[in-house]
């Protein structure tokens, strides 16, 4: 991760696919919460181009065999790339409770996503799931 603040920590392992990963070393999750409902939520901040990288995984694989220098391009140069140039370097907060309900924001820069998501996630341990309903997705 950069030395960029506020941080967050890590992605955990779990999520990552080795060199080809749709998870971004920069992503970070906060801690679950739990609002006075009893429903959990989960909060990621994430580079906007893991989305794509997400999509891409889900039709496309890798390949790492057949072509290991168009993959290594591809998959690792690309997104970085993409994220730079096209989107500008813009971050989102992926917001996932466990009763269905699911929002993305979006935001300038890191610091700014890593803000939102530490304002939602004080509402939400305030106010429950229903605090999603005052945020546009």
């Amino acid at each position: 991760m950069d030395d960029r603040e506020p941080s967050l920590p890590p992605v955990p392992d779990r999520h990552r696919r080795e060199l080809y990963s749709p998870a971004s070393p920069g992503a970070g999750e906060l801690p679950d919460v739990v609002g006075p409902d009893g429903v959990r939520v989960s909060l990621r901040v994430e580079p906007a181009i893991d989305r794509l990288k997400r999509l891409r995984y889900l039709f496309f694989t890798p390949p790492v065999v057949t072509d290991p220098v168009r993959a290594y391009v591809g998959y690792r140069h690309v997104p970085g790339w993409v994220q730079r140039v096209l989107l500008k370097d813009r971050w989102s907060v992926q917001i996932e409770a466990d009763n269905g309900d699911r929002r993305r924001l979006v935001a300038p820069d890191y610091p700014a996503a890593v803000d939102e998501a530490r304002r939602v996630r004080e509402g939400i341990a305030r106010d429950g799931v229903a605090y999603l309903r005052t945020l546009s997705s």
